[in-house]
């Protein structure tokens, strides 16, 4: 049906009108109830309404460079997505003919690129229309970096998901790992302390608590499928993949309070809980989606809780935990689902 829909359309539009309707086919999927498209549409108008208060409450340079940097980071998923997908349409899809001819690969580029950028430009007329000439330069220069290192990405190193990178990503799920990334950070921090105090440790703390948080919290995807279907719960996958990570934070934080006081051990904490809550919501969330389409709403939710965090943190853990009571809700009817 798919591939008739994209018939009718001609031969130069074919490509992304298949894709279009995967896309529509997918989002009535996940919105197939009124509660569900009453929970999204109450989060993308909250999401408006925090951005849109954030923004018009800080100063143009710095709500610039924010939309600037949002923008980046946006364009960098649609153009890593769009590479993605034209890579499996030009080796696995149906129309791999059209995926193999440059010029309707520069339409669909164009065609999915000009739709993220008019949605991104109607986020940010609504939310304070100055800053598009901050935020469509941000998208367009993520997109293109984005395309350009997928495409390097899949020429160069293939999916990823075999030899070398298979076997680190099982290990830094051991508790092993969360012990050597505690010391590190710890001895980091003891050398640091010497040359800088206040918040300057406060932020280099953070800094490396995060990149060892996201490095002990890297998420297989095929995996995560792999022990659904299984018939694995989604909080067993989730704790199983969390003991690196918690180890990290039971060590490094008290030590932390003990050596460097306890506003230092809080950042410690609190970044450790924010790794750990987007590594729950995405493997949430590929036990419903399929990698692009989850890492897609796992951006958006993240996007959500960032300002929920800037404008109302009082509510900061209400929508933590909605977030999470949804994303389970729909996963919990995965487990055992071979189709």
């Amino acid at each position: 049906m798919s591939l008739m829909a994209g018939r009718g359309a001609g031969p130069r539009a074919r490509l992304f009108c298949y894709d279009r309707r995967i896309a529509i086919n997918t989002a009535r999927a996940t919105l197939s109830s009124w509660h569900d498209r009453l929970i999204a549409a109450t989060m993308l108008l909250f999401a408006f309404a925090a951005a849109r208060s954030w923004l018009l409450d800080r100063a143009w340079p710095i709500a610039a460079w924010t939309a600037f940097g949002a923008g980046i980071l946006i364009g960098l998923t649609a153009g890593r997505q769009i590479a993605m997908r034209l890579a499996f349409q030009s080796f696995d899809g149906p129309l791999a003919a059209d995926a193999l001819c440059p010029a309707l690969r520069e339409r669909y580029l164009i065609a999915w690129c000009t739709i993220g950028l008019t949605l991104l430009a109607i986020f940010t007329v609504i939310a304070r229309p100055s800053l598009l000439i901050a935020s469509l330069p941000g998208y367009l220069i993520g997109a293109f970096v984005g395309h350009v290192t997928g495409n390097f990405f899949i020429a160069g190193f293939g999916s990823g998901k075999a030899g070398f990178g298979r076997v680190l990503r099982s290990w830094i799920h051991r508790p092993g790992a969360g012990i050597l990334a505690a010391a590190i950070l710890l001895l980091s921090l003891a050398f640091t302390a010497q040359y800088l105090r206040g918040d300057a440790l406060f932020v280099v703390a953070g800094i490396e608590t995060a990149l060892s948080g996201l490095a002990l919290t890297i998420v297989d995807d095929s995996n995560v499928r792999f022990q659904t279907i299984a018939g694995r719960g989604a909080w067993r996958i989730i704790g199983r993949q969390a003991r690196g990570a918690m180890l990290f934070v039971g060590i490094a934080a008290p030590v932390c309070a003990f050596a460097f006081g306890p506003a230092l051990a809080l950042v410690v904490a609190a970044t450790s809980i924010a790794t750990l809550l987007l590594m729950a919501m995405r493997t949430l969330a590929y036990r419903i989606h399929g990698k692009g389409f989850a890492d897609f709403i796992v951006s958006m939710l993240t996007g959500l809780l960032i300002l929920t965090a800037f404008s109302m943190p009082i509510v900061l853990p209400f929508v933590g935990i909605a977030i999470l009571w949804q994303l389970q809700r729909r996963s919990a009817a995965r487990t055992w689902l071979l189709a």
